[in-house]
């Protein structure tokens, strides 16, 4: 299996190492082609660096758009037609940094990216909301944290993607909890309970508090 990383920043650039460590095939694709082939380089054999967005997609089972929401709503039409069938995994958190360091909203509240995101993609391609639950920091640090992994959410209206999501966290070093469907994004997106930037605090949890909280939603 081959997973394509539009965007190789501070998620997208961690991301692709810890799948690659675990033995995952990534291919990578940025705005500057020359950082795509150091980054490939930094990280060895199992990276590649892809000479477009479409190149990248046409050579992956699975694509994640490690962008900023802005840039997603660019970049998917332009790789529309590549999508169908494949799994879409979306990190984006609907947020923008200030000079002076601040975080605002980009969305009005109770939307989600994951929502926007879901929408923007073509009938039958695969969308999962994944990798965007941590800083990045956190997202380099946490990984393999033993004996008991720290949790990644991620969320989905896709049964069939299950399986292969739960693998490719498990693969970058974390444990995997579904959140809920795509309605489900809010809470794992910055500012939601389930995000480390909201109601976790920065906490690292495990996979026992993680299902006690996403069941105490349900509950509710």
């Amino acid at each position: 299996m081959t997973t394509a990383i539009i965007g190789i920043g501070n998620i997208g650039g961690t991301l692709a190492r810890h799948l690659a460590a675990g033995g995952e095939s990534v291919v990578l694709s940025a705005r500057d082609p020359d950082a795509a082939k150091k980054l490939a380089t930094e990280i060895g054999s199992t990276a590649e660096a892809a000479r477009s967005n479409r190149d990248a997609v046409e050579r992956a089972n699975t694509v994640v758009l490690a962008l900023w929401l802005d840039a997603i709503r660019i970049v998917v039409p332009e790789i529309a037609d590549l999508l169908t069938g494949k799994l879409v995994i979306d990190t984006s958190n609907p947020i923008a940094v200030g000079a002076d360091g601040s975080v605002s909203r980009t969305l009005p509240e109770g939307q989600s990216s994951g929502e926007v995101v879901s929408r923007l993609l073509p009938e039958g391609a695969l969308y999962a909301k994944a990798f965007g639950t941590l800083s990045a920091p956190l997202l380099a640090s946490a990984a393999h944290r033993t004996p008991d992994p720290a949790v990644l959410f991620y969320a989905t209206d896709d049964n069939g993607v299950q399986s292969e999501i739960e693998r490719l966290i498990r693969v970058a070093g974390f444990e995997a909890v579904r959140a809920g469907g795509v309605d489900a994004s809010l809470r794992i997106e910055v500012g939601g309970d389930l995000h480390a930037f909201g109601g976790l605090n920065g906490r690292l949890i495990d996979r026992t508090e993680a299902e006690s909280l996403v069941g105490s939603s349900t509950r509710a």
